[in-house]
């Protein structure tokens, strides 16, 4: 039997700079991600990813600013997962306040973002298996999809 796996996650930008988290544990450990995780029974997705937002990094955003950017699609345990990106805009001032599942945040543009810890070259040479090469590449694709979807131009469109 096939399971179904649905999370979101916030593309939280602060002006051209799209807010990144270092994960702790668990789930590619190591990895650079947006914020975001699973959407809880009863859960509408938009309130998960605020939600998770506001777990994560104690940032509040409302729920109406939220605009879907895409869908993201992977592999986990062998089944198909898929991940709901919302753009969001950070409130003035806003920083993340770390709990336990990250270990660093920043504020990167999208390419320096994917340049740094997307890139299968560089994930290659980090000792990362292709499953998560494939992944990284799928949160590049959304990351410039999201950042498009701002109207933003970006430097490559590999």
């Amino acid at each position: 039997m096939h399971k179904f796996e649905l999370s979101a996650a916030v593309a939280l930008w602060r002006g051209p700079e799209l807010l990144v988290m270092k994960r702790a544990a668990g789930f590619s450990a190591g990895g650079w991600f947006l914020p975001g995780g699973h959407i809880e029974p009863g859960e509408r997705p938009e309130e998960a990813a605020v939600r998770e937002l506001r777990e994560e990094t104690a940032i509040e955003v409302d729920p109406a600013h939220l605009a879907l950017a895409d869908v993201m699609s992977y592999d986990h345990g062998g089944e198909t997962a898929f991940c709901l990106v919302y753009n969001a805009a950070a409130p003035q001032g806003a920083d993340a306040q770390l709990n336990d599942e990250h270990v660093v945040a920043r504020w990167l543009e999208p390419e320096t973002y994917i340049s740094r810890f997307l890139a299968a070259d560089v994930l290659r040479e980090r000792g990362v298996d292709a499953k998560g090469i494939a992944l990284a590449e799928e949160v590049a694709r959304v990351v410039r999809g999201a950042a498009r979807a701002r109207g933003m131009a970006l430097a490559t469109s590999a």
